[in-house]
C-alpha cells in the first residue's frame, strides 16, 4: 500500500520556508519573519498529526521532521538575535542553557547510536508548543517568565532523552517517555534471556 506524501511535504515546506525566514531577519523585517517561522511552526504542528491519521508514519519521515526541527530552532534563536537584540542579550543564558540540552542528546545520539535519535517524547511535543507560545509575551515586552519556565522544562525534556538514550542504547524511533524506554530494555532483555535458555 503506498504511503501518503502529505507529512513528509509539511516537513519539507518547514525546511524550505527556513532560508526565506533568515533572509527576512537579515533585512530586519520582523512582520515576515514572524509570519514565515509562524507558517513552518503550524507545518510541525500538521506533520506528525497527519502522519498517524493517514497511518503515513515511516523513518525517513521521522528524521526529515527532526531535521526540519533543527533548522526550525536555530533560524529562530538566530531570527530574534538580528530582530530582538537587547532581548536576546538578556534572555542568552536561557537561550544558552535550552540550545545546550537540545544538542546534547543530538551529539550523545551520534556517538552512542550513530545517528541522531528521533524519540518525539510526548515532553518534547508538548513544550515545543508551549515554546512557541511564550515568544508572544517575551518578544512583546510583557514577560519573560513563561519563556525561562518553559526552557528550564526543556533542559530537564532533555535529561529524560539522554536517559532514554542510556536505557536503550540501540536506535528506536519513537519513544514517547523514559517509562516505555524502560519496558523496551526489559523486553529486550526477556527476549534475549529466553533465547539463550532455548
Amino acid at each position: 500500500m503506498k504511503t501518503s506524501p502529505w507529512p513528509n511535504l509539511l516537513s519539507a515546506a518547514r525546511l524550505g520556508l527556513m532560508p526565506a525566514a533568515l533572509v527576512a531577519a537579515i533585512q530586519g523585517s520582523r512582520p515576515w519573519f514572524i509570519g514565515l517561522v509562524a507558517g513552518a511552526l503550524l507545518t510541525d504542528a500538521l506533520d506528525g498529526y497527519l502522519a498517524r491519521r493517514l497511518h503515513a508514519e515511516t523513518e525517513f519521515g521521522r528524521k526529515l521532521d527532526s531535521a526540519a526541527d533543527y533548522l526550525l530552532l536555530l533560524t529562530g534563536v538566530a531570527g530574534i538575535a538580528l530582530l530582538w537584540p537587547e532581548t536576546m542579550r538578556r534572555e542568552l543564558p536561557w537561550v544558552i542553557a535550552g540550545l545546550v540540552g537540545f544538542f546534547a542528546v543530538v551529539i550523545y545520539g551520534f556517538v552512542v547510536l550513530g545517528r541522531a535519535p528521533c524519540y518525539h517524547t510526548w515532553a518534547a511535543k508538548v513544550l515545543a508548543v508551549a515554546l512557541a507560545l511564550t515568544l508572544v509575551p517575551l518578544l512583546a515586552g510583557w514577560t519573560p517568565l513563561p519563556f525561562r519556565i518553559v526552557q528550564s522544562l526543556q533542559v530537564a525534556g532533555s535529561v529524560e532523552e539522554l536517559a532514554i538514550a542510556m536505557l536503550i542504547p540501540w536506535y528506536e524511533g519513537q519513544v514517547p517517555t523514559i517509562w516505555h524506554a524502560w519496558r523496551l530494555r526489559q523486553a529486550r532483555r526477556a527476549a534475549a534471556d529466553g533465547s539463550t535458555g532455548s
